[in-house]
């Protein structure tokens, strides 16, 4: 936030790309954050009902960054594909243990 009062001194100026940049990224900051948190919330309502269904909802709460990048919002959140990797490998062994718990 300090940031932008910043740019908002070089907007008399003349010189908006800054500013202008600057009210992308708080924007693209607050929808990931509010989408994330939104499927997170949905993923944990859904996981008694349907277990596959809710890790799937859960983990692609992950990609909410990477999608937003697409349309040009930048979040300055950069894929990390060994990130994607463990996300994945934990999701599949959590639900073999859920599995496996439940049918014991």
């Amino acid at each position: 936030m300090a940031v932008g009062s910043l740019y908002m001194f070089s907007v008399p100026r003349g010189y908006q790309d800054g500013f202008n940049q600057w009210c992308k990224q708080i924007t693209a900051l607050c929808l990931t954050a509010f989408m994330q948190t939104t499927l997170l919330y949905l993923g944990l309502l859904t996981f008694p009902g349907n277990m596959l269904l809710g890790l799937g909802i859960m983990l692609a709460s992950n990609e909410v960054p990477r999608i937003a990048q697409q349309f040009g919002l930048d979040s300055s959140v950069r894929v990390n594909m060994m990130s994607v990797v463990h996300a994945t490998t934990t999701a599949v062994n959590l639900t073999r243990s859920v599995a496996r718990a439940a049918g014991k």
